[in-house]
Parts: C-alpha cells; sequence; structure tokens
C-alpha cells in the first residue's frame, strides 16, 4: 500500500507540477499574446466603425447628393441654351429667318464662314457668319433688337448699313437699307 501511496503522490506531484508549468505559460505567453491580438482587433473595429459612419453619413445624403446634382443638370441645360455643344447653322439660320419675318427685313444671305477659333485654356469656341439684310431703317433696328434678345449667345462684330435709293425714302418717308453684319456665335467645348 505504501507503494500505491507513493505512486499516488508521484502522480499527484507530476500532474501539479505540469498544471503549474500549465498556469505559468499562459499568464507569461498567452496572455500577453491575446493582449496584443485584442489591441489590434480594437483599431480594425475602431476603423471599420469609422469606415460604417461615413457610409451612414453618405447614404443620408445621397438624397441631397441626388438633388443637387439635378440642379447642376438643369443648370447646364439652361446653360447650353445659351451656348451649345454645337454651332447648328441650320438651327441658327431659322432663328435668323423667323427674326427676319417677324420684323419685316429680308434675309437675303447667310454665310457662315469656315473653321472656328478656340482660344488656349477657353471652354468654348466661336464661328462668324455673314449675313444681309434688307428692309426700313426702323425694321432692321428691330430685327438687330430681337437678334440681342435670342437665348443663344451672339455677338456683332460687324455692322454696315447703307441707304438706298434716295426718291422711294422722299416718297414714302421710310429710309430703305441694306444691311452688311458679321456676328459670331459661340459653342461650349469642354
Amino acid at each position: 500500500m505504501k507503494l500505491n501511496f507513493q505512486i499516488a503522490v508521484a502522480i499527484l506531484l507530476i500532474g501539479a507540477s505540469y498544471a503549474g508549468y500549465q498556469i505559468y505559460t499562459f499568464y507569461t505567453e498567452d496572455i500577453p499574446k491575446m493582449v496584443l491580438e485584442k489591441q489590434k482587433l480594437d483599431v480594425e473595429i475602431t476603423s471599420k466603425e469609422a469606415e460604417l459612419k461615413k457610409l451612414q453619413d453618405f447614404a443620408q445624403n445621397i438624397e441631397t447628393i441626388k438633388q443637387q446634382l439635378k440642379e447642376l443638370n438643369i443648370q447646364l441645360e439652361s446653360a447650353l441654351e445659351y451656348m451649345p455643344r454645337s454651332f447648328s447653322f441650320s438651327s441658327l439660320l431659322r432663328k435668323l429667318t423667323m427674326l427676319a419675318q417677324n420684323s419685316g427685313v429680308e434675309l437675303s444671305s447667310f454665310h457662315p464662314k469656315k473653321g472656328e477659333e478656340k482660344k488656349d485654356s477657353s471652354f468654348y469656341s466661336t464661328a462668324s457668319i455673314d449675313f444681309d439684310l434688307k428692309g426700313t431703317f426702323t425694321q432692321t433696328l428691330v430685327f438687330l433688337d430681337q437678334l440681342s434678345r435670342l437665348k443663344r449667345i451672339v455677338s456683332i462684330e460687324d455692322l454696315r448699313l447703307k441707304a438706298n435709293d434716295i426718291a422711294s425714302t422722299q416718297r414714302t418717308g421710310n429710309i430703305m437699307v441694306s444691311t452688311a453684319a458679321s456676328i459670331k456665335t459661340y459653342r461650349f467645348t469642354e
């Protein structure tokens, strides 16, 4: 029995030594590793929470951003009425013809000049157009006034008026003029 007791005590001592060794390594090696890993995970969680917060803020503001984008598109469309993306000389000719009819002058010629001018680092380019009119002085002024009121930006570069048929002017009291004009129109390039 003494031998059994000695074996039991030996097993108990070996078990206690092994348990003590395990406890010692747990406190000296495993706990510091777990503390470092916890710190890394805390940093990662903080980073992910910040990213989540940004995404939540973006999601809350997306409707505002959509509304701002819609307003910017409306402003762009409005600006393109003043300065379209293409010159569209046929459209401009229709507008000038309508203005001529409304003011009572005769649009006798319409000649776009070849090529377009673009200044360096400019967001627009220009094209020149020559045209001739015939009508009374007052009708010509009405036409030029209506031309200045177009939504599309058009600038008069050169304007030459010439009085016609003095005898007819004295009879009717209206001064008949021939007008040669050069205008510049603009197009958005960016």
